[in-house]
């Protein structure tokens, strides 16, 4: 048997209900009484749902029960049957009565046996089901997850390729493109900061490549400028190598820049054939002319046109090294110029090197102008290494800009499936497990399917279905509950005109001989209960091993009908494991302590509870507590309705407050019964009192214009209204009969 609901969570007005530590333990005959709307229901829905270790309509449930076998929580299958009349079932079974209510199979005493085959077997597939529904569950919510999966990074993507939060891109379009990769792989943030800029680029014009100029040559040919370079070394050292014979004047070898200035002179004289000399305007001697072109011979002559054509032809190695350059930062693409900005200063480095060497060439010759007598070996150490290097890397950039340019389309097309691949790459893990789990998932509900384990393995589910069929009919027989149906109907309404008449699909309702139409709620409520009582009879269903929970079955019936409801309970739940009974009708109430009250300890204690509700800013909670003591002894709620009023403080807040008007009127109405009992109505009577009249108004006004509203209808001007109009209550009935109100005072103390 249960014994205690220790803790629940996420259940309406359960939401974080926690058991008193002085609560009572379950026994087996309990009564939960509370109002409507206290959470009766839902109370009731949590114990149906017991045996299935869960509650569909409350996926976050949360619950924690003990037992007499041990403790259970919510996950767990409770063993026991239990079956639950609340407006879950009228739902599920009888409906409106419009339709086919299913079978109740009674079995038959020489069919015991089969019928227990029948309960192995409807075991077996309620088993089967239940794991292929929760199979199914979770292969639906996986998929909702991976779902979920591609449409978060279908938006990732769609915002990478388009620039833009525009949804063009979606979960369809990203599953499509997943399952055409063939090998997956992630990009680097660089990477993908590449692509996406290359998505959001516009087209760019070429640019002018970076290279070694060439050099015509006479016979047609070329010479690239690093060749040149490489040259100028050997050029340099056979020139300087190279000596011209003459008759060398001492102070004109010494004094370099005489020299230079005799040579121009000597040149200068033949061009103009002049026999003066043109500094002193005196006859040029003859003998220094012999002696001068002695010293500058033809041989000289010639070394020195051959050293001042290479220092020319350094000066246009000079331009050739200075044109190279990398074209500005600003006609790349974007991902391309923090690379083109070193580049053009790696290469303006190298450049600055060869003109270095270009210069100490051009030093070397000077001198060498200065020695045409002497022959002699210089040291030009060249390493053009960087030069080329950089050379190379400058146009590799190059080429990777117009190849961008000229092929603009496709490489961002290439840049959208690059960024495409590489995100749909970094949820493939993911996906993989999901996809493994609902391969597994799927695989369980082909094993339960075809009964690949026991129980009654290699029976599929359809064949154990169809035997269950097959032999209910054997053992069963529908016509006799409905018969029992009818006649216990009959004794229910005390009339004869309803009738439960089968049929292959099920009970119809008839009224007279003709299918039943515009049944009332009462007739409703009827068919409903007393169908729930014979079905405690089927064959799947052990009453005395079995727990019955039965949620106000009096709802809409007249209270002449509540005494029928009650007996017919009575008698059809007495044995019973468990019982629990819940009821907002006091009468109901009272005829269900009557009956726990003689019934004797040796056939089962009893428990009794109440639900109270309390109010916060997140809305009502609901707990199980001790049933009042003035419930378990009088005869009415008056008693225990003036304890309310009585104890009643505001706290200023509408929901401590909203129910006080009902309960006043009830209150002020049993009183008046009482203090003026005559037939006419509460307002009449209230006048006819000796009381203050500007009270006697606030009352009514207060207990029969407040009495039906709710927290929402409720005035919060009004709030502080009612204690004031609680205490006038309370003064009234002191004043007309303080006996009677001394005994109601010691009674709530």
């Amino acid at each position: 048997m249960l014994t205690s609901l220790k803790k629940i969570e996420n259940l309406g007005v359960f939401s974080k209900y926690v058991a008193a530590n002085d609560l009572p333990e379950f026994q087996r005959y309990n009564v939960i009484y509370g109002d409507n709307g206290s959470g009766k229901t839902t109370l009731s829905r949590l114990l149906a749902s017991l045996p299935a270790g869960g509650h569909a309509a409350y996926a976050d449930l949360k619950y924690s029960v003990t037992t007499q076998s041990g403790a259970f929580t919510h996950g767990q299958n409770y063993p026991r049957k239990v079956r639950v009349f609340n407006a879950d079932y009228v739902e599920a079974n009888v409906g409106q009565c419009e339709g086919p209510i299913p079978h109740i199979l009674i079995i038959g005493e020489d069919n015991k046996a089969l019928a227990q085959e029948v309960a192995d077997e409807q075991a077996a597939c309620t088993g089967r089901i239940s794991g292929i529904e929760a199979a199914t569950s979770n292969i639906t919510k996986l998929e909702s997850d991976r779902g979920k999966l591609f449409s978060a990074i279908a938006k990732t993507i769609g915002e990478a390729i388009s620039g833009t939060t525009v949804r063009s891109y979606r979960k369809p379009d990203a599953e499509a493109a997943y399952s055409k990769i063939k090998i997956f792989s992630e990009l680097s943030d660089e990477e993908l900061a590449v692509h996406r800029a290359t998505v959001h680029q516009e087209q760019l014009d070429s640019v002018n490549s970076v290279s070694f100029p060439i050099q015509p040559q006479a016979d047609g040919t070329g010479r690239n400028l690093l060749e040149i370079l490489e040259s100028i070394r050997d050029d340099v050292n056979i020139l300087t190598a190279r000596t011209a014979q003459s008759a060398v004047i001492a102070h004109l070898q010494e004094n370099p820049d005489i020299y230079d200035w005799v040579e121009r002179g000597i040149l200068i004289h033949r061009n103009h054939k002049s026999e003066r000399c043109e500094f002193c305007d005196q006859q040029l001697p003859a003998a220094r002319l012999v002696l001068l072109a002695g010293h500058f011979s033809d041989e000289d002559q010639n070394l020195k046109f051959d050293i001042e054509a290479e220092q020319k032809h350094l000066d246009v190695v000079r331009h050739y090294i200075r044109e190279m350059v990398v074209p500005a930062k600003g006609q790349f693409y974007s991902e391309l110029r923090d690379e083109a900005d070193a580049l053009a200063a790696a290469l303006e480095s190298a450049k600055s090197y060869a003109l270095k060497f270009v210069d100490e060439a051009y030093a070397l010759l000077a001198q060498k102008l200065t020695e045409r007598t002497v022959s002699y070996a210089v040291n030009l150490p060249s390493d053009f290494s960087g030069l080329s290097a950089a050379v190379a890397s400058a146009k590799a950039l190059c080429e990777r800009h117009n190849r961008k340019t000229s092929a603009f389309d496709q490489e961002k097309a290439t840049a959208r499936d690059a960024m495409e691949t590489s995100y749909l790459s970094s949820i493939s893990g993911q996906v993989t497990a999901y996809d493994d789990e609902i391969a597994k998932a799927r695989k369980l509900i082909d094993d339960l399917k075809a009964g690949a384990s026991a129980p009654f393995a290699g029976r599929s589910l359809d064949d154990l279905q169809n035997s269950i069929v097959e032999k209910r009919a054997k053992v069963a027989n529908a016509h006799t509950a409905g018969a029992d149906l009818t006649k216990r109907l009959k004794n229910f309404l005390g009339r004869a005109e309803l009738t439960f008449v089968s049929t292959d699909e099920g009970y119809l309702i008839h009224r007279r001989g003709k299918p039943a139409k515009r049944l009332s709620e009462g007739e409703k409520t009827a068919i409903a209960f007393i169908y729930f009582l014979v079905q405690l009879s089927d064959q799947t269903f052990n009453i005395a091993e079995g727990v019955v929970v039965i949620d106000d079955p009096i709802s809409s019936l007249d209270s002449s009908a509540i005494y029928q409801a009650f007996s017919y309970l009575k008698n059809a739940v007495k044995d019973a494991k468990q019982i629990v009974v819940l009821t907002h009708n006091f009468d109901f109430l009272k005829l269900v302590l009557n009956w726990f009250h003689g019934i004797p300890k040796r056939a089962g204690l009893k428990s009794y509870f109440m639900i109270a509700c309390t109010e916060d800013e997140n809305g009502r909670n609901a707990h199980l507590c001790k049933l009042d003591q003035l419930l378990h002894e009088h005869a009415s709620e008056y008693q225990y309705l003036f304890k309310k009023l009585y104890t009643y403080k505001s706290d200023g807040t509408i929901e401590s407050a909203y129910h006080i008007p009902n309960v006043a009127r009830k209150v002020l109405e049993t009183f008046l019964e009482y203090y003026e009992p005559s037939a006419a109505g509460l307002y009449e009577k209230l006048d006819e009192v000796d009381f203050d009249p500007l009270k006697k108004t606030a009352i009514y006004k207060f207990a029969n214009d407040l009495s039906h509203m709710t927290g929402k209808g409720f005035d919060p001007a009004l709030v502080a209204e009612t204690q004031k109009n609680t205490t006038y209550l309370l003064e009234m009935i002191a004043a007309l009969a303080p006996k009677h109100y001394a005994g109601l005072v010691k009674l709530s103390s």
